[in-house]
């Protein structure tokens, strides 16, 4: 069923997926390896790299967890996510920018995979964000 035929359902199946890719991929174990790589380039660089990394990654999960539930929290809270969820991590972390041309799936592959499912998520959760906020109309 498109979006164009019927939006509610099109946003729940969205909600769905979104708690569905989280449960079977972002609570996989953290790139700790990969990031040790990184640090072993510039150690003074990286050094709260795993920390920002984790809270990053907590924040897209604390949403990608329970999408399908989204409706249920304040709307303030959904209107302030929605520009730190429309971030990616280098956006969000600006320090790290000289990192990201070291992020690739054949240097950190663990790392650039969480990365990329993240951006999907987070994507996924700021159109099902935009949805409720527009009061039931499409994104």
């Amino acid at each position: 069923m498109g979006i164009d035929n019927n939006p509610e359902a099109e946003t729940n199946l969205l909600a769905h997926s979104v708690e569905e890719r989280y449960r079977n991929a972002l609570r996989s174990k953290f790139p700790y390896q990969d990031c040790y790589k990184l640090q072993r380039k510039n150690l003074l660089l990286t050094k709260s790299l795993i920390s920002d990394l984790d809270a990053y990654f907590s924040f897209i999960a604390g949403y990608s967890s329970n999408a399908s539930n989204l409706r249920s929290r304040p709307t303030d809270e959904i209107r302030n996510a929605i520009p730190k969820l429309k971030r990616s991590f280098f956006a969000a972390y600006p320090q790290y920018g000289e990192l990201a041309v070291l992020v690739t799936p054949d240097q950190v592959a663990e790392l650039y995979a969480e990365l990329e499912l993240a951006d999907a998520l987070r994507s996924d959760i700021v159109r099902i964000m935009e949805f409720i906020l527009a009061g039931g109309a499409p994104a």
